[in-house]
């Protein structure tokens, strides 16, 4: 497996368990663009006593002045807070793997470099997991592209679904997904590996009236004080490279 580090981009933000990222939008009473309700920004009653302003200074010229002033800001308050809203979507969005819902490589590859930092600076053991869907394209022959697509999503999700905060899940490409463990040792990613692979395996995906199970096969690397993410990476496919399979022969589904 090929591998280069990207050059860094935004800061990542957490992708949530297999589901869309629904896009932001402003909140109140009033109809916003897509039909839902907005509040419109509320105008002080007394605009004299909010700006500690003597009631008998103010001519009536006055008072809408400041009146219509402090609508405006307040709703150039609110349209910069629907525009950070919309920037933070969007650098999610650009982080993700449009398939999958996990990170893009790229961005996985970023997460990797930030958690070899931390194991160097001795904070905390982490490794990292690299998960392949040996039978994928079996299922691409047989079902076609589209049943491929499914098993990437339905991977995903029990995936996403297994690991706590802290940890990173994202698509390598084709059938391989990474995972960085943070604060987990050898011995614990391996078992961790283990697990998520026999999950995977024992949960058949069902496709047009198919039940498709899958086997699959992940190899562990420990993040060392002296390595960069290319060369953890490296290190991590050769151990995949050597593994035994996890199918449903060893997790009691079909075929056992």
């Amino acid at each position: 497996m090929k591998v280069e580090e990207a050059p860094p981009i935004q800061p990542t933000r957490q992708v949530g368990i297999g589901r869309s990222i629904p896009a932001p939008h402003s909140t109140g009473s009033s109809r916003d663009e897509g039909g839902g309700q907005r509040e419109e920004p509320e105008t002080p009653q007394d605009v004299a006593a909010v700006h500690g302003v003597d009631e008998d200074d103010l001519t009536p010229g006055v008072r809408v002045a400041m009146d219509d002033l402090i609508t405006e800001v307040a709703t150039l308050r609110e349209a910069l807070a629907l525009s950070n809203r919309r920037v933070d979507y969007l650098n999610t969005l650009a982080d993700q793997d449009p398939l999958s819902a996990t990170l893009h490589r790229r961005a996985f590859v970023r997460e990797l470099s930030k958690a070899l930092t931390i194991a160097q600076r001795g904070e905390t053991t982490s490794a990292l997991v690299f998960l392949e869907i040996e039978t994928l394209k079996d299922v691409n022959v047989l079902h076609g592209m589209a049943a491929g697509d499914a098993v990437i999503e339905h991977v995903a999700g029990i995936l996403l679904s297994r690991l706590g905060e802290g940890s990173a899940v994202g698509r390598l490409g084709g059938a391989a997904f990474g995972l960085i463990l943070v604060g987990d040792t050898l011995d614990e990613a391996r078992s961790r590996g283990n697990m998520l692979a026999a999950a995977v395996s024992a949960q058949p995906l069902y496709w047009e009236g198919h039940e498709i199970w899958l086997t699959l096969r992940f190899g562990v690397h420990p993040l060392l004080l002296d390595e960069d993410a290319n060369a953890a990476m490296n290190a991590t496919d050769r151990d995949l490279r050597h593994a035994a399979t996890v199918g449903p022969e060893n997790t009691g589904g079909a075929g056992s």
